[in-house]
């Protein structure tokens, strides 16, 4: 029996050293394309990222030793500054996980790439937050982290843009949580890097209130549209039956059935009139409100670009140390007394 236990105890260490060294997969992944990948499937896609796949995918039944093994990773990394690493980079790979789940169509597996991008990065950022209170200099780290946070949060706003229902919500919770470890990330940036990703999360933020706004008024008026046409529906049934009851009294000869039928025959065609009117009336505003939101989105890129430009050109108007160098080599202009006196 002991010997069993020892054999099988070999062959499970054996295992995990060859899942934790065996080198993972890479695949490049160009910052500039992350938004501008086109698909002609209506399935959810992401563009490749920088970090691989781990070996085995979230949707295998073996994919717990994946899970073991990466545990064993950050069992062996030492310090918090390591297991920040470590963690980091277990969220890649759930990240590279996340592109072939959804090329497969397989929800559990999704699911269980999100929480895994999720949870690695809250604890990467919890790490640096430890290693920090420990008095040692993690603005390299935290520069890395923020920039990986970065990149994924990007991926994920391409992924949102094209989902609806449970996934585009499960998906907001995973970019809020990346919010919020970016923020304990960005605590231990130097000052002027800080203000950069704080004025820069603003106006994320700015775009994305703008882009939702726009979606929910372009929501309001096919919503509207839907109701109005039930409405339609439901006035055309509703005379019809008014119609049907002053056909009925016609035929049995009730004066005073008749009369009846017809003033509430005539009743509901007002009403029906009104509420059209009233209905007309909610449709445009939603309309107007639509023009409204674009003209806010419009106006809020144009200002971007414009704010991006002066950027620019005030970074372009910055000598460069190797061109101050160039100028001082040059000998100064001669006063014209000094000529003469030549």
């Amino acid at each position: 029996m002991g010997k069993r236990f020892l054999s099988a105890l070999s062959f499970v260490s054996i295992l995990l050293l060859f899942l934790l060294f065996l080198p993972q997969p890479v695949s490049a992944r160009h910052r500039s394309r992350v938004l501008g990948v086109a698909t002609n499937s209506s399935t959810p896609t992401i563009p490749p990222t920088a970090q691989g796949p781990g070996l085995i995918l979230p949707d295998s039944p073996l994919f717990f030793l994946d899970q073991v093994k990466q545990n064993v990773r950050v069992f062996f990394a030492f310090n918090p500054e390591a297991k920040a690493i470590a963690y980091e980079a277990i969220a890649g790979e759930r990240m590279a996980e996340l592109r072939f789940m959804l090329a497969r169509k397989s929800n559990s597996g999704v699911k269980v790439a999100l929480e895994g991008v999720q949870e690695n990065l809250q604890k990467s950022a919890d790490e640096l937050a430890t290693t920090q209170l420990q008095g040692k200099d993690v603005s390299g780290l935290a520069r890395k982290l923020n920039t990986s946070i970065k990149e994924k949060r990007e991926v994920l706003d391409y992924l949102e843009e094209q989902t609806g229902g449970e996934l585009k919500a499960r998906v907001t919770v995973v970019q809020e949580s990346l919010d919020n470890s970016k923020i304990k990330v960005e605590d231990a940036l130097p000052d002027d890097e800080l203000d950069n990703e704080i004025r820069d999360s603003l106006e994320r933020k700015a775009e994305k209130d703008a882009t939702q706004a726009f979606e929910s008024a372009t929501d309001l008026v096919q919503d509207i549209k839907e109701l109005k046409i039930e409405a339609s529906e439901a006035a055309k049934q509703s005379l019809t039956r008014r119609e049907e009851a002053l056909k009925k009294a016609i035929e049995e000869k009730n004066e005073a059935l008749k009369k009846a039928e017809e003033k509430l025959l005539e009743a509901e065609k007002k009403k029906q009139e009104q509420l059209l009117k009233v209905q007309d009336k909610v449709a445009e505003q939603a309309r107007e409100a639509v023009k409204n939101a674009m003209e806010a989105a419009k106006k809020f890129k144009s200002t971007q670009k414009t704010v991006e430009n002066i950027r620019n050109q005030a970074v372009e108007s910055i000598p460069t140390p190797s061109s101050l160098s160039s100028s001082s080599s040059v000998s100064p202009t001669r006063k014209p007394s000094q000529e003469k006196e030549d």
